[in-house]
């Protein structure tokens, strides 16, 4: 019973002890207080060192209407064309290595692929566009539309043209697409003009559409025009007079100095070709 009576008084004494006499060494809120060494809304504030809306303001410091404005920066309807993906747009092809892809790159001569669907390539340069005002207009005057002409006999051949300064025609054996279209001191486009004449069907109302690789007539005007901006050549020679009966559509093709088709400014023009018919009959 005693042994029993002082096992009672120890743990008595050990509870006392554990309640009334904390040890302090062991008090996590002294040792390591959370809200003062290391406080959360002081040193580390979400609000107040590193603030969302202060530091960083997505409508101050990239505003998207103002640094980079759709419809001023990258027009949608000039820059990118409305059918393209941001994928297409990076594979449009650029001066510089559009004829990758093509197994023939031009070298001055008029190359004839037949029927190659890659054709050939040039990465040459638009060159200089003149203004709206010195756009290139072309009247054929002779014959006039509709005439009869006697068949196997030679015939003029006229054109009347404005804003084009004629004379200049690179070889088209070397220098065919060589280089971009030019203007002179005036802003006028250096180049010249080409005839073609194609027969069409006898009948008028069979509406065939003319094959463009064959032609009656075609020939190139190389001289410098006249004052008023005419230039002629004769239809047929001595050995070939004139052209046999038939009905047939005569049209200008102005080109560059190195043969390309004029550029102009503007979509919305008047044609810088002309086209007439006419008929030959015995």
């Amino acid at each position: 019973m005693k042994h029993i009576f002082n096992l009672i008084i120890i743990i008595f004494i050990a509870i006392l002890t554990i309640f009334f006499c904390p040890t302090e060494s062991v008090s996590s809120n002294k040792t390591i207080p959370f809200n003062e060494t290391i406080p959360f809304n002081g040193t580390i504030s979400f609000n107040g060192a590193i603030p969302f809306n202060e530091t960083i303001p997505f409508n101050e410091t990239k505003p998207f209407n103002e640094t980079k404005p759709f419809n001023e920066t990258k027009p949608f309807n000039e820059t990118i064309p409305f059918n393209r993906t941001n994928e297409t747009i990076s594979s449009v092809p650029r001066p510089l290595g559009i004829c990758l892809k093509s197994k023939i790159v031009g070298n001055g001569t008029q190359i004839k692929t037949g029927g190659n669907p890659d054709g050939w390539c040039s990465s040459l340069i638009q060159g200089q566009i003149p203004t709206n005002q010195f756009m290139i207009s072309t009247l054929i005057i002779k014959p006039k539309d509709g005439s009869i002409i006697p068949a196997n006999q030679n015939f003029t051949l006229a054109i009347k043209i404005i804003n084009l300064q004629t004379g200049y025609f690179a070889d088209p054996e070397t220098e065919y697409y060589s280089f971009p279209q030019e203007l002179n001191e005036e802003g006028i486009i250096k180049g010249h003009c080409h005839v073609v004449i194609q027969k069409l069907p006898d009948d008028e109302y069979e509406e065939i559409v003319p094959n463009p690789s064959i032609f009656a007539f075609f020939r190139g005007l190389n001289d410098p025009a006249n004052d008023q901006g005419i230039l002629e050549t004769e239809v047929g020679s001595d050995l070939v007079p004139g052209l046999p009966s038939g009905k047939y559509r005569v049209c200008t093709m102005v080109s560059t100095f190195a043969h390309q088709p004029v550029i102009m400014p503007v979509a919305q023009r008047g044609s810088q070709d002309d086209c007439i018919r006419f008929t030959v009959k015995n």
